[in-house]
């Protein structure tokens, strides 16, 4: 069994960009997809992009960017686990050590570029 999380809020830590992107969110008057409905266009998009789809959720989207910042900030690893709400073993365990190429290390800096300042 799962357990609930310990942690009552976090702060979540966006870089511009990413602040630009929730500000639109907070902004949108019509419904938000329900969550089962993110997984399915979340799983559809991989087929279109030639990504296997099996493993895509809806938690995808939050564990790409623990990763990318992992991969991007290692000596920052406090403040991403804490902002994503995961203990600093969790982060190591499943997220550290993804073996991104120096390819993706750059394709992703467009993203997370600015995210600590």
């Amino acid at each position: 069994m799962k357990h609930e999380r310990k942690q009552a809020e976090r702060d979540i830590i966006l870089n511009p960009l990413g602040k630009t992107i929730v500000s639109y969110f907070v902004d949108v008057k019509r419904k938000l997809p329900c969550w089962q409905t993110w997984k399915d266009n979340l799983r559809r998009w991989a087929v279109m992009g030639k990504i296997e789809p099996a493993n895509i959720n809806v938690k995808t989207t939050r564990k790409t960017w623990e990763s990318w910042l992992l991969a991007s900030y290692p000596n920052r690893i406090t403040e991403i686990t804490l902002s994503q709400g995961h203990t600093t073993v969790t982060s190591i365990k499943h997220y550290l050590n993804v073996a991104f190429t120096k390819d993706d290390k750059r394709d992703m800096k467009d993203y997370i570029e600015g995210w600590m300042e």
